[in-house]
């Protein structure tokens, strides 16, 4: 980020970076899978394999770029779904339905917990402030946590985060 800043000829005193991060405070024992940390985060994750699909499908650039070590079998089973999509010629309608919103039925099965942790801030409390504090430190000044609709009730939980960079 600072590189790329300095290479455009920036000042760095100028930089003012925001990381947009979704994900889900894992209570102590909970599975990144949980119903609660797929409804949370599992939105996020799935733009993936939406992405993969794209890539497969209309030969779009991926901008979101995830080892798929320990994933590729959920990305490949979601791409090779992706390829039935209705209607044939606009695919692309489905696949991204629910995109960063709701996890779709059909898509589920692919939204697996190494899928969440390698693509969201699901974790617990500790380890999230871990990485918090990894971001600030790298020079980020602004996290953004979107929740996902219905999902008000993982307000309190970042809200307790937050209060340990007060």
């Amino acid at each position: 980020m600072k590189a790329a800043w300095s290479t455009a000829g920036r000042p760095g005193g100028e930089l003012y970076a925001t990381a947009w991060v979704c994900g889900c405070v894992l209570q102590p024992g909970e599975p990144a899978d949980s119903p609660r940390a797929i409804a949370q985060a599992g939105p996020r994750a799935a733009t993936l394999l939406h992405r993969a699909a794209d890539v497969d499908q209309q030969g779009w650039e991926n901008t979101m770029q995830v080892e798929h070590e320990g994933i590729a079998e959920a990305v490949a089973g979601y791409v090779e779904m992706a390829r039935h999509f209705e209607p044939p010629d606009a695919r692309y309608l489905f696949n991204h339905r629910g995109h960063f919103v709701f996890v779709k039925p059909e898509e589920k099965r692919f939204v697996t917990a190494e899928l969440i942790r390698r693509t969201t801030f699901t974790a617990t409390e500790q380890e999230l402030k871990q990485r918090i504090e990894a971001l600030r430190d790298a020079g980020w000044n602004q996290l953004v946590i979107p929740i996902t609709p219905g999902e008000e009730r993982a307000l309190d939980d970042w809200a307790r985060i937050k209060a340990a960079f007060a």
